[in-house]
């Protein structure tokens, strides 16, 4: 029936599953620690995001003033005339 020891390891830990209550807490317990560590993963990741794309907005406001604005939809600068 089991012809590798990964099929008979995972027939092992689902019998475990179904069988033990206390085993089935620990899981839970384990799955819900790690969906909230890969939350906070995201969350840091976008707040890094955003700070670089802040940090080079800043750092090209002179530039984008002299030679113009990139259009967010199609990428292309275009020229702003100063009066």
């Amino acid at each position: 029936m089991f012809k590798s020891p990964i099929g008979f390891a995972v027939a092992a830990i689902a019998i475990i599953l179904t069988l033990s209550p206390e085993a089935r807490k620990s899981v839970r317990k384990f799955a819900v620690k790690g969906t909230e560590t890969l939350l906070d993963l995201t969350d840091q990741i976008k707040d890094a995001t955003e700070g670089i794309r802040n940090l080079t907005r800043v750092g090209n406001e002179d530039t984008i003033e002299q030679q113009g604005f990139i259009h967010p939809a199609s990428g292309i600068i275009e020229t702003v005339e100063h009066h």
